[in-house]
């Protein structure tokens, strides 16, 4: 920690200053920037500063609030206020990054399966109809083509899934479904709920989109109804976002009976439940989604990535009737449409059956990869189903998070820290999450959850003299 030089500049007759919190912010990014302030530097207290400026302790507080919506700083509950990592976001995937050496549990993607035979004989199906695709190179509704929403709506509904083709609408992949719904449903200031550990991606949209984000408490079943309740007290949200189905990173799986109460307060306080249901094709069994028991309570967010290939980037909302309108004009304003080549495209390894033969590889492999972790850590505080291409590990209480991560990536596993999904002023749980759909072979997984199960049997005071 470091004495801050910042010169704050007061209004006079002639002259109104900024706001002083936004002077102090203003120097915290120029710092930054210069390098001044580097990557995981702890900035003081806001007594400290205070003291120092001679200002009030709510004016840093509102500083240091303002550079944490500039994806600045980052609040961390008990320990401080740190400065962010400037480059990309690490939940972002690159292929090209992994080492060979690495095991790389990081990233939740699906497992490496060979599908260039089944998009070559799709895109040579798209080619014997050249009237069709000079149809697809024009502009259309930002909604999507019709004959192609019900393919992809008639698909889903045999999945379990209520999903109308007149209340559809393509997007680019889940992520741009979730911008989608902050942009067209919420305004800058407004309170979204989300799981107390929740999906990053989501976190740095609602910083983006200058959304307050704010924690619900979480069970082995997910969203706790009395945590649910009691925030909508205290924070009368916009919304809540979270994920039913295998929740990430936890892996939890709310029961039906769950999603029904849940369901209930959020009626109750006119409180919109944006289910994302991206992982909600893996499980072969699992209770009705939410949009099945309330369509005008639920905005549903779906996607392909899991389920078939992350590079078509087709993903898909359904909302509440009363909604649809704004959902279209946001999508135009975006985008003006989603590409119809790539939602022909997946009709077609639809209408073939690749993408259920997909689905199908992806479940006896994850079943597979479930296996080696039941062998290897079953004897540990793991939470996980057979499948989930993610695991949930608890440390014992002689690891420290930051230092068990270190360890395991000196030891060339990377593994993600239960900090990267913890809401602003949210608590981090001692706890990482194991992507083990990641590494493109088995013997890869299994080298990597090998070195964790060694790590995890040693006392790093006793046997790493840290």
């Amino acid at each position: 920690m470091t004495i801050m030089n910042i010169a704050l500049t007061a209004s006079t007759d002639d002259h109104k200053a900024e706001p002083l919190y936004r002077q102090i912010a203003d120097a915290i990014e120029q710092q930054i920037t210069s390098g001044e302030l580097p990557a995981g530097h702890k900035l003081p207290t806001h007594r400290a500063l205070a003291d120092q400026l001679k200002v009030t302790v709510g004016t840093v507080t509102r500083a240091y609030a303002e550079a944490e919506r500039r994806e600045l700083v980052e609040a961390k509950v008990g320990a401080g206020t740190f400065v962010c990592q400037q480059d990309a976001p690490s939940w972002v995937y690159n292929y090209s990054a992994q080492e060979e050496e690495a095991c790389n549990l990081g990233h939740n993607i699906p497992p490496c399966i060979d599908r260039a035979g089944m998009l070559k004989q799709a895109m040579e199906n798209l080619s014997r109809h050249p009237e069709q695709l000079n149809q697809m190179m024009l502009y259309h509704d930002p909604q999507g083509l019709g004959a192609h929403r019900s393919v992809v709506a008639r698909w889903l509904q045999t999945k379990g899934l209520n999903i109308d083709p007149e209340r559809m609408h393509f997007t680019s992949g889940g992520q741009h479904a979730a911008q989608l719904i902050l942009s067209a449903f919420c305004r800058q200031g407004d309170t979204v709920l989300v799981e107390q550990v929740t999906y990053p991606g989501f976190l740095s949209l609602a910083r983006q989109q200058q959304v307050n984000v704010k924690p619900v408490a979480l069970d082995h079943e997910g969203i706790i109804p009395a945590s649910l309740e009691a925030a909508c007290r205290q924070h009368q949200p916009r919304m809540i976002y979270c994920t039913p189905t295998l929740q990430n990173p936890t892996t939890a799986t709310m029961s039906e009976q769950r999603r029904r109460d849940i369901l209930a307060i959020c009626r109750q306080y006119q409180l919109l439940l944006v289910e994302d249901d991206v992982n909600g094709l893996l499980p072969q069994q699992r209770p009705a989604p939410m949009v099945n028991l309330d369509p005008e309570q639920v905005i549903h967010i779906g996607g392909l990535s899991k389920c078939l290939a992350p590079g078509l980037r087709l993903g898909y909302i359904q909302v509440p009737l009363n909604l649809q309108q704004r959902l279209n004009t946001a999508l135009h304003n975006h985008s003006l449409m989603i590409s119809p080549l790539l939602t022909g495209l997946a009709c077609e390894l639809i209408h073939k059956g690749d993408a259920d033969r997909v689905l199908q590889d992806i479940h006896h492999d994850i079943n597979q990869r479930q296996q080696l972790v039941e062998q290897h850590l079953g004897d540990f505080a793991i939470q996980h189903t057979r499948d989930s291409f993610h695991v949930w590990l608890t440390l014992p209480d002689y690891w420290r998070l930051s230092d068990f991560v270190s360890a395991a990536e000196q030891q060339g596993v990377i593994i993600k820290s239960a900090e990267m999904f913890t809401p602003p002023g949210g608590t981090i749980p001692p706890a990482v999450r194991l992507a083990i759909s990641a590494p493109f072979t088995h013997s890869k997984l299994e080298q990597g959850l090998l070195i964790l199960a060694e790590l995890l049997k040693k006392d790093p005071m006793n046997d790493f003299p840290l």
